[in-house]
């Protein structure tokens, strides 16, 4: 069984995490009017999700490919941040292996 304190995966907190990869900024700093997507608690769980499930911070750039999240697998009505997390995470995982 993992436990978190012995966990090394790439967070927000993480300083050797690639920077550009985290597009959504302190998620303890007010966000302005019109500064956040309409889908962004959509794409920060799909993140972490992708990060806890194994992939590392570097494949998720590369499968991304420059693009948000929700833009490379977008969001279907009505989709829960987690629904939307699990699914965009195999997603991921299918794209990786392609």
């Amino acid at each position: 069984m993992r436990m978190h304190g012995t966990l090394n995966s790439t967070t927000f907190r993480n300083n050797t995490a690639p920077r550009e990869l985290f597009i959504f900024g302190s998620a303890d700093q007010p966000a302005r009017p019109g500064d956040l997507t309409h889908y962004h608690a959509h794409g920060r769980a799909a993140l972490a999700n992708a990060l806890d499930e194994g992939l590392m911070a570097d494949e998720v750039a590369q499968i991304l490919d420059g693009r948000e999240i929700v833009d490379a697998f977008p969001v279907w009505r009505g989709e829960t941040p987690s629904a939307y997390a699990a699914r965009a995470v195999a997603e991921m995982f299918v794209a990786y292996l392609q």
